[in-house]
């Protein structure tokens, strides 16, 4: 007589050699050209961005509430973030192999599912550890979100031939841009409750990241793909997953680091007026949205290694302009820095999604989760140096930071064009 737990387990594994099977037959549809993309595809793999972009905006947006709500300091709050960032790394580093054997399509959904359900009990929970506890589940929600995002962003350049990243990074900007906007006529228009607000955006978004996946691509890696290196580990430690995850490094600390300091470097340093300073966040994070929705054109006149390299380089001159120009021309100078790094980011992914020595799942893993750890590090690097000296060092250094990067990413796309037999024109 075979026992429930017997039982148990052959279905489970029965239904994920069928889980696996469909995957496969997939990926083989696709490499004889049975499965031809279609402009509701490239829609949907878009979705896979906007939709995380919004939920994760009425987190941000939450943030002020859930302090006020459990009478917590700015270091408490910090350190329940910290666990928000541990999540996410997580599941960055294990989404290439969930991607793999499940496909995008099913990873997506159950990011999507992850991070929304977390988020509602957020607003729900009393205290410090329960909430604690949702938040690092938010953050393995949204750290699955971002990685399958990018998986799945790859895979529709590569099947497509088309030049989409940036778009598709512009879309989660352009998610958060949604997300706090509704948030805010919900909550300052309609004078609906913050809760009640949250809990029917996150069904609404749902619902829709459910019928957007329809369009999704099924399957998990490049079908094409002739890696001559495989692992079993979910990241890579290749050269040049490692060079590249540097450069995402970078780049992500750039932008957290702008994004969380400007203001008060505007304010305190160039006398700009504090309902005004503001404005420089804003002009940045404003151009970085449209760099990257508009961006994909570039793709047919230039190679990815001058997008990167020639903004890495931009980025640095507009920084140094940042820090010496006076007053509002300082200020101004943000929408230079914005469409300077717009593309770096999407060009980083898309080059990792063309190499053919790494699994392609383990090298984006790999980039997804040190780029995510720039961001996490990049505004408490910035408070340490600027609280030894000023932030204008600190600027400074971010400077210094993109003009190495520029040498760094040149040898980088040199690494790759050489191990993988590529001319740097094709990457």
């Amino acid at each position: 007589m075979v026992s429930w737990n017997g039982a148990y387990f052959s279905a489970l594994r029965i239904k994920r050699t069928f889980l696996r099977r469909t995957v496969l037959e997939a990926r083989k549809d696709v490499m004889n050209d049975k499965v031809s993309i279609s402009t509701a595809n490239i829609r949907g793999a878009f979705g896979a961005f906007f939709i995380p972009g919004m939920y994760t905006a009425l987190w941000a947006g939450f943030v002020p509430y859930l302090k006020a709500k459990l009478s917590i300091g700015e270091d408490v709050l910090g350190s329940m973030i910290l666990l928000l960032g541990v999540g996410s790394c997580l599941s960055m580093a294990i989404a290439g192999k969930l991607v793999e054997s499940f496909g995008c399509k099913r990873v997506v959904l159950l990011a999507s599912f992850i991070g929304m359900v977390s988020l509602a009990i957020v607003t729900m929970c009393p205290t410090i550890a329960t909430t604690t506890v949702a938040l690092f589940f938010f953050g393995i929600g949204v750290g699955l979100s971002g990685a399958s995002a990018n998986l799945q962003a790859i895979l529709t350049e590569k099947v497509s031939k088309k030049h989409l990243m940036g778009a598709y990074h512009g879309g989660w900007s352009l998610g958060g841009f949604a997300g706090a906007g509704v948030l805010l006529v919900l909550l300052k228009i309609l004078s609906l409750p913050v809760n009640q607000s949250i809990w029917g955006l996150l069904i609404v978004l749902f619902i829709a990241m459910v019928v957007v996946s329809q369009f999704m691509l099924t399957f998990g890696s490049d079908p094409n793909a002739k890696v001559t290196k495989k692992s079993k580990s979910p990241l890579s430690f290749h050269p040049i997953a490692l060079i590249f995850g540097l450069l995402s490094f970078v780049s992500y600390l750039v932008e957290g680091a702008v994004g969380d300091w400007s203001a008060l470097y505007l304010f305190e340093d160039k006398g700009i007026l504090i309902e005004e300073a503001v404005m420089g966040v804003m002009l940045f994070n404003g151009t970085m949205c449209i760099g990257r929705l508009l961006g994909n054109r570039l793709g047919k006149h230039l190679t990815s290694k001058q997008v990167v390299v020639g903004g890495y380089l931009l980025g640095s001159i507009a920084m140094g302009l940042i820090v010496f120009l006076p007053g509002h021309a300082s200020m101004y100078t943000y929408l230079l820095l914005g469409i300077s790094l717009a593309m770096i980011v999407p060009n980083l992914f898309s080059a990792m999604g063309e190499q053919n020595v790494i699994p392609m799942t383990q090298a984006v893993a790999t980039s997804t989760m040190l780029g995510y750890m720039g961001i996490l590090m990049g505004p408490a690097l910035i408070g340490f140096i600027a609280h030894g000296t000023s932030l204008t060092v600190a600027f400074i250094v971010l400077t210094i930071l993109l003009v190495v990067s520029a040498g760094i990413g040149k040898y980088a796309y040199h690494l790759m064009s050489k191990d993988c037999g590529l001319s740097e024109e094709q990457i």
